[in-house]
């Protein structure tokens, strides 16, 4: 550290002793686009300048006073190595390029060696590598193309001197006596001067291609057709060409493309002649075709390889070249069972091998051949061979998986309402469905409890890993993640493996949070690199910190419930002995007074017990008064804080609120309202509480694969809400009963206490409104309530202008 720190202070912070021009080489270093970095002779770095930083993607603080190789061990072996240790050993500058595969880029580097060490200084030539192999390529590509077609075909330049001509045009050069470099036919040869002065039995038609170049090369034109005849060598028989000339379109120097097509077929015999016309603009369409789909296929995302009747490949697109992880110059010709092992690439040469042989599609999913992705595999056979596509769909299997995963942790967590079998729950399923290791850490007092820590791991060594980092003030990479979730409130990321959480090589931490209210953290843990968490990855895992918290909020709703029940019947214990108390005396003194009446007739006895009886009335009835205070503030009859309500959006925010409760029912949630609706004056916290119930109510009754439909529509001068469902509906002998306090409970086993439509009818009543309910059994059930409306011209007035219902 010492060391360390001493480098820093000697390449930033410039002492006043430092001689002026070394601060003005350091400024320069700092100003410059190349890296550059000092190397001692123990090959610990000495300098970095800020490019350095920004390309080897580490601050100079971390990297000062340490060995190159321990920080870069990627280097070791490499030509990077290599190339530094001969500059420092025989001081001689070197200069090189080189691909460096943890920075995916090609680098131009020049070492100058010294007597103290080794000055590095490189920049990233990734581009210009890049353009240099993609133009190789399509070089190559084009030659092979055109190299393939029967075609004559030669490229003249803006002179008319052919610059290239194809192996067809040279075979037709020999066949009529030019030898491979003749002059005057092949490469350097004037096309335009050739047909200019050619003689002889076709020299009309050559002056006729002679002015269809010029017009080409003047701009006249763009392109230049001619049937022409020759004979075959040695005087054979008359054979006839199409000539194409065609100006190339491009940013570069005109270019003109001769193309010579042998036609004699045409013109063998009369009846045959338009049948050879059709299949000539057939087979141009094909080629134009096969043109569009071959760059079509170079542009589309999907894997797509073509193989001939013995499954050679004879076609391979760019994404098809990195699913298999080998360039198409590898490939074609070659089978696949050629080119891969019998582990990677035996899946896809069966589903080859049965499509060929069915000579029907065939379609799968299938593992990548080169990493941990998926694949959905289509083989298409035809007579030429057989064509596959292949799409990655490895973020729709990942979706699906979360989608299987928190669906069954949502059931399994609402078999037990225990705080801790739910944490045992989640971590059981995680592991390995979705992650190799799995802690909950939950903080102290947030469930009522001290903190604990829930894991579940495919080794022992991880869990002890996953514990060291839900401790508080754990200093490992892995506990700083956590400790950043907890402290951030969003989920944190680590990627890539680290030297103090050994096993680990990739992991993401998500606080479990409700609103504002941290419960704790939830803590995935990937040990092999096929299972990568990245960006994508954090929606997932905040939803299921989401459901985790939810359902260990509701388990420890549950549990106050349970105690406010039992503290409930405690206190119903309590009050019914304190009212049957001064029952029993009112019963006694009663008695008492009537014997006294009817065998002493002593009339100031009666009339003391009668005083304590009033007594006795007047104590129930304060106890009876206080108990309805309690049932009173229970119920909600509070003053209404009202505002105006835009109906659209409270719709929106209802269906925001029970999307997924109907998603985990496959219910669909559907809002509906008419056009112009007026405001409504409410309080919105106990219009959701309306909503809730009814939509609550809607989803609990509702079977899997129906519809809840939420509408709004005027009526008059009020708006009338609907919350409809495709339930089994409400029997007519219900249906008086709906809304009575209590009744649910006493009715159906699917409700509760049978609370809640009571408080709707209560609350719709307060705003001033009405609710109804509609239902034929069978047919689902409809609730109606109305509001009243808030005329256009007093929409904008302040709350205070307007009387609270």
């Amino acid at each position: 550290m010492a060391v360390r720190q001493g480098h820093e202070r000697t390449s930033l912070e410039r002492p006043a002793s430092e001689a002026p021009s070394s601060i003005q080489a350091l400024d320069a270093l700092e100003r410059i686009s190349d890296a550059v970095f000092a190397l001692d002779r123990s090959w610990r770095f000495t300098y970095l300048n800020s490019s350095s930083e920004w390309m080897l993607r580490r601050p100079r603080a971390e990297l000062l006073g340490r060995d190159v190789w321990e920080e870069f061990p990627e280097a070791r072996g490499s030509l990077f190595e290599q190339e530094y240790r001969r500059a420092l050993t025989e001081q001689v500058h070197v200069a090189f390029e080189s691909y460096y595969e943890p920075l995916d880029a090609w680098l131009d580097v020049r070492a100058y060696p010294s007597s103290g060490g080794l000055t590095v200084c490189f920049r990233d030539v990734s581009p210009r590598k890049r353009a240099e192999r993609a133009l190789h390529a399509s070089e190559k590509f084009l030659r092979s193309t055109l190299d393939s077609l029967s075609t004559h075909i030669a490229i003249l330049d803006g002179q008319g001197t052919i610059i290239a001509v194809n192996a067809a045009w040279r075979r037709f050069a020999r066949d009529n006596g030019c030898a491979d470099g003749d002059s005057r036919c092949g490469v350097g040869a004037n096309y335009l001067e050739v047909t200019e002065n050619a003689r002889g039995e076709y020299a009309e038609e050559a002056a006729a291609v002679a002015q269809g170049i010029r017009d080409i090369l003047a701009g006249r034109s763009e392109s230049f057709l001619l049937d022409y005849p020759c004979h075959e060598p040695g005087g054979g028989k008359r054979r006839w060409f199409l000539l194409r000339a065609t100006r190339f379109v491009g940013s570069g120097p005109l270019r003109v493309v001769m193309a010579h097509e042998d036609i004699t077929a045409r013109y063998e015999a009369d009846e045959a002649r338009n049948r050879l016309v059709r299949e000539e603009a057939a087979r141009e369409e094909a080629e134009v075709a096969r043109e569009r789909m071959n760059a079509v296929l170079e542009r589309i995302t999907d894997g797509f390889a073509a193989f001939d009747r013995d499954g050679r490949f004879t076609y391979v697109n760019r994404p098809a070249e990195t699913h298999f992880g080998l360039k198409r110059e590898v490939l074609l010709g070659r089978r696949l069972e050629e080119v891969f092992s019998s582990d990677h690439g035996s899946a896809m040469a069966a589903l080859v091998r049965r499509a060929t042989a069915a000579q029907l599609p065939v379609e799968e999913e299938q593992p990548s051949l080169v990493d941990s992705r998926w694949l959905r595999v289509v083989a298409y056979p035809s007579p030429e061979g057989l064509s596959v596509y292949f799409r990655d769909i490895t973020e729709k299997r990942r979706v699906e998986l979360w989608g299987r995963f928190l669906s069954d942790m949502g059931a399994a967590s609402t078999r037990s309402l225990d705080c801790g079998e739910v944490v045992r729950t989640v971590v059981t399923l995680a592991v390995p469905t979705l992650a190799d290791g799995c802690a909950i850490s939950t903080r102290s007092g947030c469930l009522d409890e001290e903190s604990s820590t829930e894991v579940a791991a495919v080794t022992h060594g991880l869990a002890d890993a996953l514990r060291a980092a839900c401790a508080p003030g754990a200093e490992t990479v892995l506990g700083r993640t956590v400790a950043q979730a907890l402290r951030t409130g969003s989920g944190g990321l680590l990627q890539g493996p680290s030297a103090d959480s050994p096993g680990v090589e990739s992991a993401v931490a998500v606080p479990l949070a409700l609103q504002d209210h941290s419960l704790g953290v939830l803590l995935l843990v990937s040990a092999h690199p096929g299972l990568r968490y990245g960006k994508e990855s954090l929606p997932l895992v905040e939803e299921l910190a989401r459901r985790t918290a939810l359902a260990l909020e509701n388990a420890r709703l549950y549990r106050t419930a349970k105690q406010a029940i039992a503290e409930r019947n405690e206190t119903l214990g309590i009050v019914s002995h304190d009212l049957r108390a001064p029952l029993n005396t009112i019963t006694l003194l009663s008695q008492s007074a009537e014997r006294s009446l009817v065998r002493t007739h002593q009339e100031a006895h009666a009339t003391e017990a009668l005083r304590k009886v009033r007594l006795v009335v007047g104590n129930m009835e304060g106890l009876i008064d206080d108990l309805l205070e309690v049932a009173r503030v229970e119920s909600g009859r509070t003053v209404l804080d009202v505002e105006p309500l835009d109906v659209p959006r409270l719709l929106h925010q209802v269906q925001a609120l029970n999307e997924l409760l109907a998603a985990d029912k496959a219910l669909r949630l559907e809002v509906e309202s008419e056009p112009d609706l007026p405001q409504v004056r409410a309080d919105r916290a106990r219009m959701m509480r309306v909503f809730q119930n009814l939509v609550g109510n809607a989803i609990r009754f509702t079977p899997a694969g129906g519809h809840i439909l939420l509408k709004a529509e005027r009526r008059g001068d009020h708006v009338c809400f609907r919350v409809k469902d495709s339930g089994p509906g409400i029997d007519s002998q219900s249906m008086p009963h709906v809304f009575d306090r209590f009744w649910q409970a006493i009715h159906t086993r699917k409700a509760g206490a049978g609370l809640g439509l009571a408080i709707v009818k209560g609350l719709v009543e307060a705003h001033g409104g009405r609710v109804w309910v509609e239902s034929q059994p069978g047919h689902g059930a409809a609730f109606f309530f109305t509001l009243p409306g808030i005329p256009a011209a007093s929409a904008s007035l302040p709350l205070g202008d307007a009387a609270s219902p």
